[in-house]
């Protein structure tokens, strides 16, 4: 749905003094790969490659995330990152256009994340990979996880949907409270009434709010201070935005129709929630109605108090944190 996007907090110039490899055992590689049918782009970055693959699914859809690398640098030296521009968004859009896509859907892209998947664990001599997914990544996630159990060793979903439906249902009167402390928050979601909403612009105004009130950012710490945030920050380039515009508009129906609860509870991997206490898009109490519902060997359901929709990057140190302890035991021991 439109409007359904962070507002990307780091835009830096991924300069190659700043992202140099750290060690013979590091691996920095960004380059086109063959997926679906058309060339997609990765990034693969991490300080040594023995360490667990973990694939980021973005959030938007059209999100791009390559942007944000250098501020998860500390991330890198847990595991090997990587990033994927998916169809319809960042470099992917930037080299096929809209014409040049193909099949816009939920089934045609997870497909491809299978794919990158499968790309991953030949390329970097790994049996299977954690998957983590945010937002709408966190849709696709699921579907992945359900049609290929096989490729992952654990799944980690963060402002996690469930059904979009309920959750603005749910969402509406939290946004309500939240806007007693700006008139314009306040007259303008008084002004839409309670969901569901016929008009698009509706739920335009709904994230809008949403991601404002978001907690804000954890102060950074003097590591980041010397790393990335003293790099020069230029405007992100036109073809972001403009595939962040283009997925949203030919993904927008098909996520509001989506109830993951009702497609899947019982999975044959480990299922780890990492959810802002104060998510006000994604609402955490229906991600932990939906949490209580699924069926794994391995679960758990971890909140990040202070932290909220886009915990991710405004937490990110305390959501490593979470990596480390919950998900990176689970990695070693499957790992080869």
């Amino acid at each position: 749905m439109r409007g359904f996007v962070r507002i990307l907090l780091i835009v830096i110039t991924l300069n190659g003094a700043l992202l140099a490899q750290r060690s013979p055992e590091s691996i920095d590689e960004s380059r086109y790969i063959r997926v679906g049918g058309i060339d997609q782009w990765i990034q693969i970055r991490g300080d040594n490659r023995r360490n667990p693959v973990l694939l980021w699914v973005n959030g938007g859809p059209g999100a791009s995330t390559m942007l944000d690398a250098p501020a998860y640098q500390s991330w890198e030296r847990q595991f090997t990152v990587v990033m994927w521009d998916q169809r319809g968004e960042g470099k992917t859009f930037e080299k096929n256009g809209e014409s040049g896509s193909g099949r816009m859907t939920i089934e045609q892209m997870s497909s491809d994340g299978i794919e990158v998947t499968q790309f991953l664990r030949k390329h970097l001599h790994k049996d299977k990979i954690i998957l983590l997914g945010h937002s709408w990544g966190s849709m696709l996630g699921i579907h992945m996880i359900k049609r290929r159990p096989d490729l992952f060793m654990a799944y980690v979903g963060t402002g996690q949907v469930t059904c979009l439906p309920r959750q603005f249902e749910a969402a509406y009167p939290l946004l309500r409270a939240r806007a007693k402390s700006s008139s314009q928050a306040e007259q303008e979601l008084t002004a839409l009434g309670p969901p569901p909403w016929k008009d698009a612009a509706a739920y335009d105004t709904v994230n809008k709010w949403g991601e404002a009130f978001d907690p804000p950012a954890v102060p950074p710490t003097e590591e980041d201070r010397r790393t990335w945030m003293s790099s020069p920050r230029p405007q992100a380039p036109a073809y972001i935005q403009a595939g962040v515009e283009f997925s949203q508009r030919m993904l927008s129906q098909a996520m509001a129709k989506e109830d993951l609860p009702a497609f899947a509870t019982s999975f044959a991997v480990p299922v780890i929630f990492i959810q802002g206490a104060d998510d006000l898009l994604t609402t955490t109490s229906e991600v932990r109605a939906y949490f209580n519902q699924i069926v794994s060997s391995n679960k758990h359901f971890i909140e990040l108090p202070a932290a909220g929709h886009d915990a991710i990057f405004r937490n990110r140190h305390e959501f490593l944190a979470e990596l480390v302890s919950q998900v990176r035991p689970l990695a070693m021991k499957t790992d080869r």
